[in-house]
């Protein structure tokens, strides 16, 4: 998708003598998609709003309106679609067979419709039902004796002995309930941090200035990292990051494709205060005189 913003975006980072590797140290995007914001193939992004966000950062550490950048994309975008929309149907070839009837071929009426069938299912259970419960019915009253005799009550005598009380069984005692024990607090040893994705996220994480992870996090899944002194999170979509620090929530980093570049020590969260490379100044060509 080629619209402008490319050469756009390109030339600014020439006029300022920036290399792409200077852009991926001072915004944290990879150079394969600075290539493909420059070139203007969004597709190698991983998502529409992943490139909303870059094209944000970039445009802003350009010093360029991050707004008419953001704009002119949205344009390509509609544009785009539109296109695919409008584009026109193949017309039929002359001579082809039609693949719809013609209407001159009547349809003929079905003798039995679903409908009907289904009807005639349900009726048919309905009637087998209501024979099956008369015949119980007719069954049970045939079984019916047409008197009942007394039960004989036996009386104590020689030949018998009178029948004993059961002796009552002592009901259990119930427990007391007791207070329930308190639950120990989480002893942490370094900074332990979890980060889980609410939303499609390019992650990079470091431990203590090593690397351990970069990648794409899809929702619903996490990452626990453990370090001594320092672990430090970048992400493309700060409202799709959500990180816990020590057993504690720390909250999303940010707006949606916001790249947020937090870390964290024994102590907290680090805002880190963020750097940018001087510009060369231009040295005057002074002219020799013969």
């Amino acid at each position: 998708m080629k619209n402008g913003i490319g050469d756009l975006l390109r030339e600014a980072r020439e006029a300022r003598g920036h290399s792409l590797e200077d852009v991926e140290k001072a915004t944290r995007i990879r150079v394969k998609y600075l290539e493909a914001l420059e070139s203007g193939d969004f597709g190698v992004l991983p998502s529409a709003t992943q490139a909303r966000g870059f094209l944000r950062n970039y445009a802003q550490f350009l010093g360029l309106d991050a707004e008419a950048v953001l704009a002119r994309y949205g344009e390509a975008v509609n544009k785009k679609s539109f296109l695919s929309l409008a584009a026109p149907r193949p017309k039929p070839v002359e001579g082809a067979r039609s693949e719809r009837p013609t209407l001159a071929r009547a349809r003929r009426p079905r003798l039995l419709s679903p409908d009907l069938l289904i009807a005639a299912v349900v009726t048919l259970g309905l009637g087998s039902l209501l024979l099956w419960g008369g015949a119980q019915l007719a069954s049970g009253l045939a079984a019916t004796p047409t008197g009942t005799r007394a039960p004989a009550t036996a009386t104590p005598g020689a030949g018998t002995s009178a029948a004993r009380p059961d002796t009552p069984t002592p009901l259990p005692v119930a427990a007391s309930p007791t207070a329930p024990l308190p639950t120990p607090l989480p002893n942490y040893s370094g900074v332990n941090l979890i980060v889980r994705a609410e939303q499609r996220a390019w992650l990079s994480v470091k431990v203590d200035g090593v690397e351990v992870f970069a990648g794409l996090m899809v929702p619903g899944a996490s990452k626990e990292f453990v370090g001594q002194q320092v672990v430090e999170v970048a992400t493309g979509n700060g409202l799709g990051t959500r990180v816990i620090w020590n057993g504690r929530d720390q909250g999303t980093l940010g707006e949606i494709g916001e790249v947020v570049v937090r870390l964290w020590t024994l102590e907290g969260m680090i805002t880190p205060t963020p750097t940018m490379t001087p510009i060369p100044s231009e040295t005057p060509r002074v002219s020799e005189t013969p």
